[in-house]
């Protein structure tokens, strides 16, 4: 099964040179080519007229050459993203950053996040020491997740990629533009590794050198397994069916998406990477996201801003916690017990993309096809 490429919070990609290779070119070598071309040229004719442009219609990045459509792509999902409130205060004050969307109305949360304070990290390392206890047994699976998560996700099913080129690149786009979005938020909180509050913890892979909060594997997880239940919802449908069923938890294949993506997510705590908090806010971060992104694919779905509020955070890392809003502080601020708040504002005006929304209805149609469901 392919894999997206990439490593989770450090991916990117090895470096595109900006061409894709030179094809048969480049294994032929060029003087065959030259050769052919002076012996049948024949006498030189100037065209009478010049081929007409191409139509900038969304249709027509299924011309462009994959990695180049992929940059015209994920261009058009960053648009109108900004950020307010990075870093600037300092320690023990309300660290918090927000991710916004503008497109053509007015601006809209997506995301607020604030850290916890450096004693609820202290107090969650005794998580992160209880998790080394189930090293040996999940090594060989921490190991293939620092460079592919996405081949766990697509297990579950009817995500055969290398049959599914419009939906690989879909998944990719989601994953790389998290990642851009994700490290912005981790450089602005500036959160503090595991093995920097005690020696002790000595994690089994080398670091990554970046912050802890929120979790880039938690985050690029539950991003991909929420896109791909959105598809696999809307390919269930006929064609002619423009709704997209809600969210249910207990749909077998949900539950599944959500299940892997916990235990990708558990896998970096066993690791000694990061906090049990660290995952639920990527979790938090992730449900965003990607109510986002299929807003701007599809136009459809209700999109919500969502906050993470650290302060007094303490237990364990659970899905079902998550979505059900169950975390709640050591002591309550202001009156408020939760620490998944519930003020989760739905967001108008997020603008249907018709490049992005081509490139969704490609991938529905593939995971339709996979699912039974061919139109």
């Amino acid at each position: 099964m392919s894999s997206l490429s990439g490593e989770s919070g450090e991916s990117g990609e090895s470096g595109e040179s900006g061409e894709s290779g030179e094809g048969r070119v480049g294994q032929t070598g060029v003087r065959p080519f030259v050769t052919v071309r002076e012996g049948v040229i024949g006498a030189w004719k100037r065209p009478k007229k010049p081929p007409p442009h191409y139509a900038a219609d969304a249709s027509a990045l299924d011309l462009w050459e994959p990695q180049f459509r992929h940059r015209v792509l994920q261009a058009e999902l960053l648009s109108g993203i900004s950020y307010e409130g990075a870093g600037v205060s300092s320690e023990g004050a309300q660290d918090g950053v927000s991710v916004w969307y503008r497109g053509h109305g007015k601006p809209q949360m997506l995301a607020h996040m604030i850290r916890p304070t450096a004693d609820d990290f202290l107090a969650q390392l005794e998580w992160v020491n209880n998790y080394a206890a189930l090293r040996l047994e999940r090594s060989d699976e921490i190991k293939a997740q620092k460079s592919d998560i996405v081949s766990f996700l697509a297990m579950v099913g009817f995500f055969e990629l290398d049959r599914m080129p419009k939906t690989k690149q879909l998944l990719k786009l989601v994953l790389e533009v998290s990642i851009i979005i994700h490290m912005r938020i981790k450089h602005a909180l500036a959160c503090r590794r595991p093995f920097e509050f005690s020696p002790q913890i000595q994690p089994m892979i080398v670091t990554p050198g970046h912050g802890s909060l929120p979790s880039g594997h938690a985050t690029e997880a539950f991003v991909l397994a929420f896109v791909m239940d959105a598809l696999l919802r809307k390919a269930r449908l006929p064609p002619s069916n423009h709704k997209l069923p809600d969210f249910n938890v207990d749909d077998p294949l949900t539950t599944q998406l959500m299940r892997i993506a916990e235990r990708i997510a558990a896998n970096r705590t066993v690791a000694g990477m990061h906090f049990p908090a660290d995952s639920v806010a990527g979790m938090v971060l992730a449900q965003a996201l990607s109510d986002f992104y299929v807003a701007r694919f599809s136009g459809l779905g209700t999109p919500t801003s969502r906050t993470f509020d650290g302060r007094g955070f303490e237990g364990d890392f659970l899905f079902g916690s998550v979505l059900g809003k169950k975390y709640r502080r050591k002591t309550p601020i202001n009156g408020n017990d939760l620490i998944v708040q519930a003020e989760e504002q739905p967001l108008k005006e997020i603008d249907h993309s018709l490049l992005l929304g081509h490139a969704w209805k490609q991938a529905v149609s593939e995971v339709r096809l996979r699912a039974g469901k061919a139109e």
